[in-house]
């Protein structure tokens, strides 16, 4: 039995996004029985193609973390079009490349392969000696390699890789159940939470929590969503990553990126504390982050209702630090919230400087 034929044989249906390594799909479409394994391809060669597929230009066009969101894309791709009962065996392959072209490469030749299952994230990186094959040998060889990779995570075989994961991460039920549509958590929220990207945690979100405890006399909760209104969805090294930043039981994960969503999901039976910076209680107020301004008052007057309350740390704007009072804020959610003052929290350091710091000295 073929490589090819073991996964058409195989229980496994997915999608497959390739910026190179493209004749893996050629490889399956043109083999009897492809649609038992391949639901659909797409090769995002221009970078524009990448971006709306993405929904976001990346950093960098052929990187792990690009092929890990082509992955989890391919996955929410497969799921959308199969919405099966039993989704353990969809998945979801990313590849990025940057291989021989018309003109010479500053860089090294190398590729991504990323596989993204409801359970798992792997991602593999393969390097090329430049100059030493043809553009359509280095398409062969990395379409033979992703095959094979392919079928390793999703265990068809016992034979050894010929490269080892860069990153790999697997959760239980729990935690899988935040790739689907139906509103779930895991952990316990309480009855007050701390929400955010916290891609670094830092010394200011620790100072938050801290205050917010003794302000309300009680546990408060780091919240991390696997959804975003503005970013692509976490994978689960993502999670990993972040959630190893904190104590076991000091967060909870949610798969709602809107504050209204999170509040029915995570204080529908006794209300419940958001605990916000500026900047996010005045998103939470603009009209534009709605589809229109009866939405955004029937969202407030909703949150009233389920007995929300926003305590609002202040947060650096430019050259400005702005707290509760510096905000003009809609009368309906000003009267949600309670502000803490400048002179008892300030932090100007972001996460996104931390990022950008980080880059920097790397």
């Amino acid at each position: 039995m073929t490589a090819i034929q073991g996964l058409i044989d195989s229980p496994w249906q997915g999608v497959i996004y390739a910026a190179g390594g493209s004749l893996l799909i050629s490889d399956l479409a043109t083999s009897p029985g492809a649609s038992n394994a391949l639901i659909a391809a797409h090769v995002p060669y221009h970078d524009r193609a990448m971006s709306d597929l993405l929904g976001y230009e990346p950093r960098s066009y052929c990187s792990e973390l690009t092929a890990r969101r082509l992955a989890m894309r391919a996955l929410i791709h497969a799921r959308q079009m199969m919405q099966a009962p039993d989704e353990r065996c969809l998945y979801g392959v990313g590849i990025t490349a940057a291989l021989r072209s018309d003109r010479p490469k500053r860089g090294e030749h190398r590729a991504y392969v990323a596989l993204q299952t409801p359970h798992k994230t792997v991602v593999w990186y393969i390097p090329f000696e430049k100059g030493e094959l043809s553009r359509l040998q280095e398409e062969r060889k990395l379409a033979d390699l992703a095959l094979q990779l392919l079928r390793n995570g999703l265990e068809l075989d016992d034979d050894i890789p010929d490269f080892e994961p860069v990153g790999i991460a697997s959760v239980n039920d729990s935690v899988a159940q935040l790739l689907h549509e139906t509103p779930a958590s895991h952990g316990d929220p309480g009855h007050a939470v701390l929400p955010g990207a916290f891609n670094p945690l830092h010394d200011g979100h620790r100072r938050m929590l801290d205050i917010a405890k003794k302000r309300l006399n009680q546990r408060v909760a780091f919240e991390l969503s696997v959804r975003n209104v503005d970013k692509p969805e976490l994978d689960f090294i993502d999670i990993n990553e972040r959630t190893t930043q904190f104590d076991s039981d000091a967060y909870v994960l949610t798969n709602q990126p809107k504050f209204i969503e999170k509040a029915r999901l995570l204080f529908s039976e006794a209300g419940g504390t958001f605990v916000v910076g500026s900047d996010t209680i005045s998103r939470i107020d603009h009209v534009r982050y709605y589809e229109s301004p009866q939405q955004r008052n029937d969202a407030i007057a909703e949150l009233s209702e389920l007995g929300i309350r926003f305590l609002v740390f202040g947060r650096r704007e430019g050259d400005e630090f702005r707290t509760l009072d510096d905000l003009k804020l809609g009368s309906d959610l000003r009267d949600l919230c309670d502000g803490v003052a400048a002179s008892e929290f300030r932090c100007d350091i972001s996460s996104t400087e931390l990022r950008a710091q980080r880059r920097n000295t790397s």
